[in-house]
């Protein structure tokens, strides 16, 4: 496996290409991406496979549909961030003029990312897991030598939970049952910043030492 990643957006948002035996599987397309990712795709003679949402969020979906539209691709979600694809639920009147969603493509027919199950990206199995906080249908992708943690866990800190349809009571439960029981030589490639592992975020994440 291959991992590309390039910031996207307003937000800086990390967008990820997972290639492998010709396939590239799209973590997050934030906006402007969709024109990025088809030159990566013609460049290296790839295929798009599947198109994986780590949540519902304006900055991490908004170039989903026109890749899907563009390239007959899946795009994978959490059920309880679906009603976020539509335009007109779940973004305030700041972020839809931002991210020009009236001109969005929106995404038809998502699959879901089921939680406890796998989803293959670039040929390796990853399990789903279920991480509400940051928004209802946050996931955390978890492979055997890393995970994309969408925006619940950065390096040093975690998603925010005073948005609309977050939890901090949520992200609370997230963090204990599932983030720390993540295996510290785990790499984490999060919506935004650096990446990171789970051995450091263990450590020095103040959000993490505060719950163990």
């Amino acid at each position: 496996m291959n991992i590309l990643h390039f910031a996207t957006g307003p937000y800086a948002t990390n967008c990820y290409i997972a290639v492998s035996d010709g396939i590239a599987d799209v973590i997050d397309p934030g906006m402007h991406s969709a024109s990025a990712i088809n030159d990566y795709l013609s460049e290296n003679n790839l295929a798009l496979g599947n198109i994986i949402l780590t949540h519902g969020h304006i900055d991490h979906v908004r170039d989903a549909g026109e890749l899907a539209h563009h390239h007959g691709a899946s795009v994978y979600i959490h059920k309880a961030d679906a009603f976020m694809l539509n335009e007109q639920i779940g973004f305030n009147e700041q972020a839809r003029i931002l991210f020009d969603v009236t001109s969005m493509r929106l995404v038809h027919n998502p699959q879901w990312l089921e939680p406890g199950s796998t989803i293959a990206i670039a040929g390796q199995d990853f399990t789903v897991h279920h991480c509400p906080g940051h928004s209802p249908g946050s996931v955390i992708l978890q492979g055997k030598k890393l995970a994309f943690s969408g925006d619940v866990l950065f390096e040093g800190s975690v998603g925010r939970t005073d948005l609309p349809f977050s939890s901090p009571e949520e992200m609370t439960k997230t963090l204990k049952d599932i983030v720390l029981s993540l295996p510290d030589d785990l790499a984490i490639l999060p919506g935004h910043g650096a990446h990171t592992t789970m051995r450091v975020e263990r450590k020095s994440n103040p959000f993490l030492q505060e719950l163990s």
